[in-house]
């Protein structure tokens, strides 16, 4: 355009112009195109520029992404497993960035970060060891104080006594849950363990023995298998827990059923309540308190309000391979599934002592009020419950008609005068009033036969004069 521009100047202007124009117009052209040039030259670098800094941001992109979901998440667990931050960060920054300083500045902030998670993981390593070891403390008081009753109830055989202190060793008992509970919270085991299978009939019956209400529990179908020694106690646990927040959250005139189902794998457990059930809200929360459990439990994820039970069944059930859900009953109420596998059951166990069978024939001896006597080679029948032991009914007729009709006129017969006591008539004569009987002196009996049969003492141990009551003692 500045060409054109000169070659029409110089068309237009008079002859003696001519030469100052093209003078100009050769000025102007050089200057235009010189200016075109280098605005070209410096486009062109921009846009270079553009390109680079495009491939850079897409490679420090790049390498913040490998760090943030390759590089920190690895050796963070590997800190959080115990492992220390300088054995694990890789020291050669060309991993983490091609620039030197950007590799050095991501280098530094991977070291503090693991090593804040060491001391956050050392932190709660010793409150859950602390956590662990109070709570052996207190199982191991619990234990000394169960046996101290025990013997208690040796000693003092009164029925208003041995009441009392059933009824507290049954309260010790709740609260040695509370402290097994606390312990599996802290990432312990519970104490108790056996080597032999337990038939899951008694895992049942002692899941339902260490809460309050026990006496609402129900059993009504028991699948005839047993649960190997290792995971009895954790079963057992699960158990109560689901029990006590059964019973917690139902009526009290209402009962909890248990029930067991076989199935291809295993063993279903349910336990179901009658009370006003789970909103979607709370079997939400239900949900993600088992799960917040299975997947690694810190102390101060508990809250002011610690729900501890589901939490306690769900890490139990995450270390021994249960399955637990929660589901609807049909009365309304919450339906608590607890799925054993079939690796943590074996068969029934063989019975310590032979189990008798039918009851034995009796000998022939002339019953009173019979015409004959009782014939040794007579096939006796006797009912079973449920249990496969002899059930004997009252006011039971007799297959035999000739045996009813001697039943009948030996009951017709008046009734023989029991013999006098010898302690009664001679206190009589005496002028002295004649003895009262209590109820409940069988207890008393009853327990001072087997401290003597036990040489004294039910544990068996020797025990001075100065320890065992006198005679005086006993009378008072």
């Amino acid at each position: 355009m500045t060409v054109i521009g000169a070659v029409v100047a110089l068309l237009l202007v008079s002859s003696e112009q001519r030469v100052a124009v093209a003078w100009c117009a050769v000025v102007t052209t050089a200057l235009v195109a010189a200016l075109s040039a280098e605005a070209a030259r410096r486009g062109m670098a921009l846009a270079a520029l553009k390109e680079q800094l495009a491939t850079e941001r897409a490679a420090r992109r790049k390498e913040a992404h490998h760090l943030a979901w390759k590089i920190f998440p690895v050796v963070l667990d590997k800190v959080q497993d115990g492992a220390s931050p300088s054995e694990v960060a890789p020291r050669d920054h060309s991993e983490l960035s091609s620039d030197p300083e950007i590799g050095a500045s991501y280098y530094t902030a991977l070291f503090k970060s693991g090593i804040a998670v060491q001391e956050r993981e050392h932190a709660k390593d010793s409150a859950n060891r602390a956590i662990v070891n109070i709570s052996c403390r207190i199982q191991s008081e619990i234990h000394r104080l169960q046996d101290d009753i025990n013997k208690m109830q040796y000693r003092h055989g009164g029925p208003e006594i041995l009441g009392d202190l059933m009824h507290l060793e049954h309260g010790i008992n709740v609260t040695g849950r509370f402290a097994v509970s606390l312990a599996v919270l802290g990432g312990g085991a519970p104490m108790r363990r056996w080597q032999r299978p337990i038939s899951l009939y008694d895992v049942m019956r002692a899941g339902s023995a260490p809460i309050q209400e026990y006496l609402r529990v129900e059993q009504h179908h028991v699948a005839e298998v047993a649960v190997i020694g290792p995971a009895a106690e954790s079963v057992i646990l699960v158990l109560s827990e689901l029990l006590d927040n059964a019973c917690r959250y139902s009526p009290p005139s209402t009962s909890v059923v248990m029930n067991t189902e076989e199935v291809a794998a295993g063993v279903e457990i349910s336990i179901e309540d009658k009370g006003m059930g789970l909103t979607e809200e709370s079997r939400k929360h239900a949900e993600f308190l088992m799960k917040q459990a299975a997947d690694g439990l810190d102390l101060s994820d508990l809250g002011e309000t610690a729900r501890v039970g589901l939490r306690v069944a769900s890490i139990l059930s995450n270390r021994f391979g249960l399955r637990l859900t929660l589901r609807p009953s049909t009365g309304n109420g919450v339906r608590a599934v607890v799925f054993v596998p079939q690796e943590l059951l074996t068969q029934l166990p063989e019975p310590k002592y032979p189990i008798p069978g039918m009851r034995p024939k009796p000998h022939p001896v002339m019953a009173p009020g019979l015409a004959r006597p009782v014939d040794e080679d007579e096939e006796i029948e006797y009912e079973r419950n449920e249990n496969g032991l002899p059930q004997r009914h009252r006011n039971r007729a007799f297959d035999n008609p000739r045996r009813a009709a001697a039943t009948q006129a030996a009951r017709q017969q008046p009734a023989p005068t029991p013999a006098p006591d010898p302690v009664d008539a001679r206190d009589r004569a005496a002028g002295k009033p004649a003895r009262q009987v209590e109820s409940g002196l069988w207890v008393s009996d009853f327990f001072a036969g087997l401290a003597a049969a036990d040489g004294g003492h039910p544990s068996g141990t020797d025990h001075s004069s100065a320890d065992q009551p006198t005679g005086k003692d006993l009378r008072k």
